[in-house]
Parts: C-alpha cells; structure tokens; sequence
C-alpha cells in the first residue's frame, strides 16, 4: 500500500504544479499508473479502503500461482523503473520515482527476503478484515452486505492455501499472534459484523451473507486450531530478521544509508 499512498501524495503536493514538465514526466506516469493498477488488483481491499470502489467484493488470491506472478509483476515493475533517469524527470517527478521505487522494494523485501507468505501465518489470519465494509457508508448496505458476501465465500480457500504456502517450521512469536488474531477475526464475524448489518432489509441478501459469515468466521477458527496443534508445537525462536537484512531494509525500503547501530 505504501506506493499507492506515497504516489498520492506526492502528485498532490502543493509546490509541484510549479515545475514544468520534462518530456520523460508522461512516460514515467504512464509506468506508474499501471504498477498501482496492477497493485490493487492484487490488493483488492486496499483499493476499496482508499476509495477505488471497482475493488469492492473482491479480496488477494493466495494461491501460489498468485503470489508467483505477484512477484514477478513487482520485479518486472522494478526493472522498468530503474530505467528512468531522474535528471530527466520534473523535480516532482522525480521525487515521486524515489518513492515509488522504494515502495516496490519494500514488497520485493518483504516477498524474497522475510518470506512473509511463507514463515508468518498472521498474514492469513489478518485476511479477513473487512471493516471498511461496516465502518464507512460509501455504498448502500445491501450493496456492502453483497461485497462481504463475495468476499467472506473467499476466506475458506485463502486459509487452505495458507496451509499450502507455510513452512513446515515457523516462528513461534508469529504462531502465537497468528492464532490470536484468527481467533478474533473469527469472533469479529460472529458477533460484531452479524450486529453491524442489523439494518438489512432485504432477507435473500441476509441468507447469503448468514451462510458466507459462518463459514468464513469457522474457516478462521479452524485455522487457528490447526496452528496450534500443527505448527506450535514444532515452531522455533528464528524470528529475528538481523542486523545486516535490516540495514538492507533500511536503505532499500526507506531510503536510510546509516547502519542500524547509528539509528
């Protein structure tokens, strides 16, 4: 999400329209237009949270055919713009490519380097949060309650395909939070979603979204009992990310040369 929002925000900065344009400056938006495209095609909940409704009743493929081209999509993305030659750019520009490169390089980190998808299950246990859905009015609520549907129908699989992705051996801190937040997503869908669409008029979309909600809130319940009886026993103490992966964090992904002792 970080390039998404850093892309935003630096295109909307006051002081940018007083810089001209460098010929390069339509070609790098172009770029950069279709990389956040792709990223909230993957990142389906991210765009709605954002306001690009086009995403709604849509949540990540984590399958790993889809993280395999996630991956892929990020690297080719980096490539392109490494091609780019700031001097070339407007000020703005320029400014916006540093970030958005960085934005791609804290995915790729995240992907290649921390395994996220691999070695935290939280990742999976967080999938569920559809709060956006309840807390914002930007649609009617039968339109919202249909959105939870098409997604909740999603949990199941995206938690068999956790079970798929994940090491047999993780890291016991992120096993422990991981079944604490399934286990609260679950009660989440149970209780407080259940009362949040109270005022639902319309019985055939309240019989969908029943059915979706038990089954995604038990798919979430169940997944926290697997971590437990799976993976908790055999997790270990490798959580630590270390000094030289974090320096490399650092510089890649915020910009930040100091080494982390000096920080």
């Amino acid at each position: 999400m970080h390039s998404a929002i850093f892309l935003s925000v630096t295109l909307c900065l006051p002081w940018a329209s007083s810089f001209a344009a460098q010929p390069a400056d339509a070609e790098y938006e172009a770029v950069a237009e279709e990389y956040i495209k792709g990223y909230f095609a993957a990142r389906p909940l991210q765009g709605t949270a954002l306001g690009f409704h086009e995403y709604d009743g849509k949540i990540t493929d984590y399958s790993r055919l889809a993280l395999d081209a996630e991956l892929s999509r990020l690297r080719r993305f980096d490539d392109r713009l490494r091609k780019f030659d700031p001097s070339k750019l407007s000020p703005r520009q320029s400014l916006d490519l540093r970030i958005l490169q960085a934005a791609i390089k804290n995915e790729l980190f995240q992907m290649q380097e921390m395994s996220i998808f691999e070695r935290n299950p939280m990742v999976y246990a967080r999938a569920a949060d559809v709060n956006v859905y309840v807390q914002r009015n930007f649609a009617p609520l039968e339109d919202r309650v249909r959105s939870l549907v098409a997604i909740e129908c999603q949990i199941p699989n995206i938690l068999i395909a956790a079970r798929t992705n994940l090491n047999e051996v993780l890291p016991k801190p992120y096993v422990e939070l991981a079944i604490q937040i399934a286990r609260g997503s679950s009660d989440f869908l149970k209780k407080n979603l259940v009362a949040a669409i109270t005022g639902l008029k319309d019985e055939q979309i309240r019989a969908a979204f029943q059915d979706a909600n038990r089954r995604a809130a038990n798919a979430l319940a169940d997944y926290a009992t697997w971590l437990e009886r799976e993976k908790l026993p055999k997790s270990s103490q490798d959580f630590a990310l270390g000094e030289e992966k974090y320096g490399r964090l650092l510089a890649q992904t915020e910009l930040v040369d100091l080494p982390p002792a000096k920080i």
